[in-house]
């Protein structure tokens, strides 16, 4: 297989104080992407200052704030390249790694996806690596059922290159806020062999406040239609199981914001589904005493 075009898509909401260093992270690539996409998603700060100095180097595309979603589906629709690599603003690549996942596709023409570790960058900490997807690296990957979901909701967005021909039709969904890439990273790996990088080749930067990162009730909300979405690949047991994983975190979202009296209810629902886990009960009696205590 010849060596692939590239387009790289960022959306971009309230970045300007982050997007010339993910910027920056491309364009110092050892293979440059052919474009670079910065789709401003009706960002009320100075997007066109920010990359002024970058000239023909970025194409600003500007559209009214319809959120993360239809951010990256206008770039899909716009961008040229053979394959499509995905950062967000917040995030930043190492210099091997759009050259690194160009490979993957030349020696596995038949991969539609390919993704990476990560590192982990808390907001004024040093960065540590995300050992998630551990387990699935350095091969091609053909999986079905379970071990599909728990493959796609470990994969960071920021590390996923795909080709046109794997995106096909698929597009994220708009209205799955936090939860649209694991909707598209299931279908995708459903419907085609996927590869893991092990080497880390992004880092996710935990920003205060982001959108993607903030653990709202929509976000765990939305996780779980997810979950429901799948359920029929997912089986009865799985369901259950990924039911409770998303009520435990939840639960544990609340908690730590300091609302014990909304964590109640959601640890209800775990232990419904894991009755025998000495976690779920430790959790629901923690909450229901801090709610009767505050």
């Amino acid at each position: 297989m010849s060596e692939p075009t590239v387009s790289t898509i960022i959306p971009a909401y309230r970045a300007q104080a982050t997007i010339r260093r993910a910027v920056d992270s491309v364009l110092r690539q050892t293979l440059v992407p052919e474009e670079v996409l910065v789709v401003d998603d009706g960002s009320p700060d100075d997007l066109v200052a920010a990359l002024e100095s970058y000239g023909d180097r970025v194409t600003l595309i500007r559209q009214a704030n319809g959120g993360v979603a239809s951010a990256r589906n206008l770039g899909i629709e716009r961008s040229r390249g053979d394959v499509i690599a995905f950062l967000d603003a917040d995030d930043y690549w190492e210099p091997t790694r759009v050259a690194r996942q160009v490979r993957i596709f030349q020696e596995h023409p038949e991969v539609g996806l390919v993704a990476s570790a990560t590192f982990s960058e808390p907001l004024g900490k040093e960065r540590v690596l995300m050992p998630w997807t551990y387990p699935y690296h350095d091969r091609v990957l053909v999986v079905a059922g379970e071990a599909a979901f728990d493959l796609a909701t470990k994969i960071v967005t920021s590390s996923v290159m795909v080709s046109r021909r794997g995106l096909a039709n698929h597009r994220f969904e708009m209205g799955l806020v936090s939860a649209e890439d694991r909707d598209l990273w299931m279908r995708l790996v459903l419907a085609n062999p996927t590869y893991i990088v092990g080497e880390p080749l992004a880092t996710l930067v935990l920003e205060e406040n982001s959108l993607s990162r903030s653990g709202t009730d929509l976000d765990w909300t939305n996780m779980l239609r997810v979950v429901h979405r799948f359920r029929d690949v997912l089986g009865r047991a799985g369901l259950r199981k990924w039911e409770a994983y998303v009520y435990r975190n939840w639960a544990a979202a609340q908690l730590g914001r300091g609302r014990p009296e909304a964590a109640v209810p959601i640890a209800w629902q775990r232990l419904r589904r894991q009755p025998f886990s000495l976690e779920a009960w430790w959790i629901l009696v923690k909450s229901a005493t801090l709610a009767c205590t505050w």
